[in-house]
């Protein structure tokens, strides 16, 4: 099998999605979602310099480049690593896998068109993210007209809302 690493991170992208949304192994579904995020930001980073949606991101939190990846790759890090802390445990929020998720989404979509997968997502993680001052405007009110407000939902919901979305969209 021959597999260019766009297709790679493409492949694992779109595993981790629905991962996610079906309520997988957590633990699993951050490490590959945590690959697939390395490889889309490198790949953004070849093709921008300086406009992957991580540097975006860590820019807005004014954080530099390195203390933005200390904390956003922080779980993905402990679950790949052993050598340094091979006792240290981890308070792991699957929550956290949202973030890590939609920054690849928004890396990918800079590299190529999005799959169903990563399209339904993308939408799901709009309407999770949505302000309330931005909510009439394009794409949040896209993203909340197809979910609904999925920030005011309990979390056994809102991943309902994205299960429901792939089912629709992404079939398998």
């Amino acid at each position: 099998m021959r597999i260019t690493k766009l297709e790679a991170a493409q492949r694992q992208l779109n595993r981790a999605i629905r991962m996610h949304f079906t309520g997988d192994d957590p633990v699993c579904t951050h490490t590959l979602a945590g690959a697939a995020s390395i490889l889309l930001t490198d790949l953004v980073e070849h093709q921008q310099p300086g406009k992957t949606w991580d540097e975006m991101v860590s820019q807005d939190s004014n954080l530099t480049k390195s203390e933005f990846f200390k904390i956003a790759r922080h779980a993905q890090n402990f679950l790949k690593h052993a050598r340094d802390d091979p006792g240290a445990t981890l308070d792991f929020n699957p929550s956290d896998t949202d973030a890590l998720l939609t920054v690849a989404v928004f890396n990918a979509s800079e590299l190529a068109p999005l799959s169903p997968e990563a399209d339904v997502f993308q939408l799901w993680a709009l309407a999770l993210l949505s302000p309330d001052d931005l909510i009439k405007d394009p794409p949040w009110a896209t993203a909340i007209a197809y979910f609904g407000r999925v920030r005011d939902m309990e979390r056994s919901e809102q991943i309902a809302a994205g299960l429901k979305g792939l089912r629709e969209h992404a079939p398998q």
